[in-house]
């Protein structure tokens, strides 16, 4: 393990210690059912990969039939948060889809508003996936035939110091398939 890791994996599980230490009673609740949902979240983890897709080639558009381009890796989406440096709950979330073809944008959005969930280190799905959950059931009302088949989203993925991380919440709480998240 890096010495800059291991820095940093102490400075975290010190502020989750402090944080989950809460003396504040209602805080404290909220803290043991978040953990609750990680640990339930965490047995349904896929760690293989399943595609039904393909990866498109120089050959792909030139002959390929109408199904076999249903089956190809079309849309890939990005979605994150920004912080207002002033106001750390004032958020912005956006949504952007890019046409793997292409490499144009095809679809965006954004979400300027003021949190009420609190940074808990250990607990970033809680503040910030409604926000992003919100985006992504504006696209699928607003163009469904954008929506991405490969959604990427900003976490430290099986890093998280106690292996429950952001993006284990996310197929569970969208409705993309499990597979294409």
């Amino acid at each position: 393990m890096s010495s800059c890791y291991r820095s940093y994996m102490e400075n975290y599980c010190e502020e989750e210690r402090e944080a989950l230490a809460s003396p504040d009673p209602a805080a404290q609740a909220q803290l043991n059912q978040w953990t609750e949902i990680q640990d339930e979240l965490k047995k349904r983890l896929i760690t293989e990969d399943f595609f039904t897709w393909n990866l498109p080639n120089s050959t792909t558009t030139n002959t390929s039939t109408k199904e076999e381009e249903e089956v190809l890796l079309k849309y890939i989406g990005g979605v994150d948060m920004s912080f207002s440096k002033e106001d750390p709950s004032i958020a912005c979330g956006c949504i952007v889809v890019l046409d793997l073809q292409t490499l144009q944008i095809v679809y965006e959005d954004y979400s300027l508003l003021r949190l009420q969930v609190p940074y808990v280190p250990g607990f970033l799905a809680f503040r910030e996936a409604p926000v992003l959950l919100s985006l992504l059931d504006n696209m699928k009302k607003r163009a469904n035939h954008f929506y991405p088949q490969v959604l990427m989203v900003d976490g430290n993925g099986l890093l998280h110091p106690r292996g429950k991380y952001f993006l284990h919440a996310f197929p569970y709480m969208l409705f993309l398939p499990k597979r294409y998240a």
